[in-house]
């Protein structure tokens, strides 16, 4: 009797071992866990790899449309990205990366900066590919100037427009990104140079970036040279204006009232007072002033005597910092 029932149970066993798929037998068919009968663990890595959102994410994305990789990113697009949009409204974004790029001729350029969270997050391979990517879609704008982050949305680089890019950075990086600020410079005399300090990953995105407009008569070369260099300057220095007239009114007499009030009671006679003042608002403009500074590249000269000795002239620029 016990021969006989422990027999039945070993036959029995057999026939379920040999009905019951095993986990290689699984992966070999492609069906690795419960609700993943739709697709493959290659689409399952295609999907992941293209947005970089989380797994659970990319799976429920391929079930929902059985298996269809971009079916799949534009249901994380819609799903996804306003999902992360409402996690992380309100959050303050006050890390990021600055952009800019120049064209070919050099006639036209855009300087960006893009807002995230976290500094580590804002160095990531998704946020740089989307900040370079709105500074490319900026300089393609038939807009000049400042542009406001609404406009920027539907500006499109290689098919694809920043609102599409913004939308796929979110999904992978899962925090509150912004457009801080866009600009495109236009020339038609002169020429265009940029410079990007603390570059990620060897990228036109870091944490401060120049463009300068120059005209003049020298070389290209030479231009460009310069043009170098003044960015690197601008970076480093952070002038807030041009050039002395272009400094407000306004600013210009709130220095002289408190310049006055530093030297009030000398008993000094009102005409010496007045060279006093004036001698220190000309320190003023060399503090906040691009062409009264002291050239940082360019020793022991002011930046327009530097300039005016390769026959060169800054026009204007735009700065941009984290």
């Amino acid at each position: 009797m016990f021969a006989r029932t422990y027999a039945g149970r070993h036959a029995t066993n057999a026939i379920y071992h040999q009905s019951t798929p095993t986990t290689a037998n699984l992966l070999a068919s492609n069906v690795t866990t419960r609700g993943m009968a739709d697709f493959t663990m290659a689409q399952l890595k295609e999907l992941r790899a293209l947005s970089g959102a989380p797994m659970m994410e990319c799976k429920k994305a391929l079930g929902e449309v059985k298996g269809d990789v971009q079916e799949a990113m534009d249901w994380l697009r819609k799903h996804g990205a306003a999902k992360a949009s409402q996690k992380v409204s309100g959050r303050d974004a006050e890390e990021g990366l600055v952009s800019c790029t120049v064209s070919a001729d050099r006639k036209s350029a855009a300087i960006v900066k893009i807002s995230s969270e976290t500094d580590f997050a804002g160095k990531s391979p998704a946020f740089v590919n989307f900040v370079t990517h709105v500074a490319s879609a900026t300089l393609q704008s038939g807009e000049a100037g400042s542009i406001e982050a609404d406009n920027v949305l539907p500006l499109e680089s290689d098919s694809k427009s920043v609102q599409l890019a913004l939308e796929e950075a979110m999904i992978a990086i899962r925090e509150n990104l912004g457009i801080s600020s866009a600009t495109k410079l236009v020339t038609e005399d002169g020429i265009l140079v940029s410079y990007v300090h603390g570059r990620v990953n060897n990228s036109d995105a870091g944490s401060a970036a120049a463009i300068v407009e120059l005209i003049g008569s020298a070389d290209e070369e030479t231009m460009i040279d310069a043009g170098k260099k003044l960015a690197m300057h601008i970076v480093a220095a952070k002038p807030s204006y041009l050039s002395p007239e272009d400094v407000p009114e306004e600013a210009v007499n709130k220095e002289k009232e408190v310049l006055e009030s530093q030297i009030a009671g000398t008993n000094k006679p009102p005409e010496v007072m007045e060279k006093i003042v004036n001698g220190k608002l000309r320190k003023f403009y060399s503090e906040v002033c691009l062409t009264e500074q002291e050239h940082m590249v360019e020793e022991k000269t002011t930046v327009a005597k530097a300039l005016k000795k390769l026959g060169l002239e800054v026009k204007r620029f735009e700065s941009a910092f984290i």
